[in-house]
């Protein structure tokens, strides 16, 4: 697993939308670095996050 810090800004794109930590789950795919950030709260009182993906890691062996 790489460190946030080997990534520069520019490494990363955003996943277009807000999302619940449970949701998490559902958007996470294998071979990837991700950051996540606060970005506020639903009117309901859920916090709400920002998604920021890499590309696919390349050359990762896969688990046997």
């Amino acid at each position: 697993m790489n460190s946030i810090a080997d990534l520069s800004p520019t490494d990363l794109k955003r996943i277009p939308g807000l999302y619940r930590r449970w949701e998490l789950t559902e958007v996470f795919e294998a071979h990837r670095n991700y950051q996540i950030e606060d970005a506020g709260t639903h009117a309901d009182g859920t916090p709400l996050l920002a998604i920021f993906v890499s590309d696919p890691v390349p050359n990762v062996p896969e688990a046997s």
